[in-house]
């Protein structure tokens, strides 16, 4: 089987989608699969939409455009069975003609979650629409205009080799505990709000490992509110299992928009507790391996909720939580669904 996969910036970014890409690849080899993907993409944050982020006509979304309409002229020579698009806005448009025309079949995995580009994505009625939670699906039924709209519930995945709680660690300049946040410098992140809540409890440590569009704001108000208990690292994705080891808590309170958070399943297989959103998908996700935040502007209420995943005992729930989202047992799903 032929499987052509379209993703702007995969090799340029090392974000959830770069990775979910990377790991299915990689297990889907007894297929023929083709990765579409810029060589020096346009990149910017699309946290708050405006208008023309709304249209896709900003500069970003036509350059995705034509980046695909020049990207179809492959699919001719390669002639895929299965084409995935990840980048919404004008990309669907034209694989779903494309696909229509040559009678191929058309998925899309609801990466980006519960918002506006879904709902676009949906009202091009995709052969398959791909939910990563069952509170994603429940939301995808309802924003779709079509009865007949066909539906997977696919989990992402982690790499259980990789992400574990043997194996090397880092030996970091920080005092313990140390609570790690893995997320990009976005407002739906809400890493402001993580520095915030950490510098309100006495002699902890916060690291934070990611990039982004606010990534010098952030930097500076670690360094202000914490001092030499805070540390900012950009790493690469290969390197991070050390780090995740190295600390005593994981945190990222994400906006619920977030289609689901690879990061969380990383930290869970590495042994970590999490403190996250309290939302339906990030239950489904964590379930008993995390403490829930319901309002994280609340500082007050985050800072409790990191005080008291610290002092409960674990023991192996978070590893145990990890291993039902193995890769391996994924990409059979997504054989199945092939």
């Amino acid at each position: 089987m032929k499987i052509s996969i379209f993703h702007y910036h995969q090799q340029t970014q090392a974000r959830g989608v770069e990775t979910y890409i990377k790991e299915l690849s990689s297990r889907l080899k007894k297929h023929q699969l083709k990765i579409h993907s810029h060589p020096q993409p346009i990149i910017k944050s699309r946290s708050r939409l405006t208008l023309l982020q709304r249209l896709y006509l900003d500069r970003l979304s036509l350059n995705i455009a034509l980046w695909t309409f020049s990207e179809i002229k492959s699919l001719k020579t390669f002639d895929p069975d299965i084409v995935i698009c990840l980048n919404s806005g004008w990309q669907i448009v034209l694989l779903r003609f494309w696909t229509f025309i040559k009678r191929k079949k058309l998925i899309i995995p609801g990466q980006s979650g519960p918002g506006w580009d879904d709902r676009w994505n949906l009202f091009w009625h995709p052969d398959i629409f791909v939910c990563l939670t069952k509170p994603q699906f429940h939301w995808a039924k309802k924003a779709t205009l079509w009865q007949n709209q066909k539906f997977a519930v696919i989990p992402n995945g982690v790499d259980l080799k990789k992400f574990n709680p043997k194996g090397s660690k880092i030996k970091l300049k920080l005092p313990k505990p140390i609570v790690l946040l893995v997320g990009a410098a976005e407002p739906n992140k809400r890493v402001e709000q993580g520095i915030l809540a950490v510098s309100k409890l006495k002699n902890l440590s916060l690291l934070w490992i990611g990039t982004g569009p606010l990534e010098q704001k952030l930097e500076l108000l670690g360094k202000k509110l914490l001092g030499d208990h805070f540390l900012h690292l950009r790493i690469p994705y290969s390197k991070i299992p050390s780090y995740y080891r190295s600390a005593d808590l994981f945190t990222l309170c994400s906006e619920s928009s977030e289609a689901f958070g690879i990061v969380y399943l990383e930290a869970l297989a590495s042994g970590l507790p999490v403190v996250a959103t309290d939302d339906a998908s990030r239950h489904k996700i964590l379930r008993d391996s995390a403490i829930y935040v319901k309002n994280p502007d609340n500082l007050t209420e985050y800072a409790e909720a990191l005080k008291q995943a610290l002092r409960n005992k674990w023991g192996q729930k978070p590893v145990i939580q990890a291993q039902k989202f193995s890769w391996d047992t994924i990409a059979l799903e997504y054989e199945k669904l092939f």
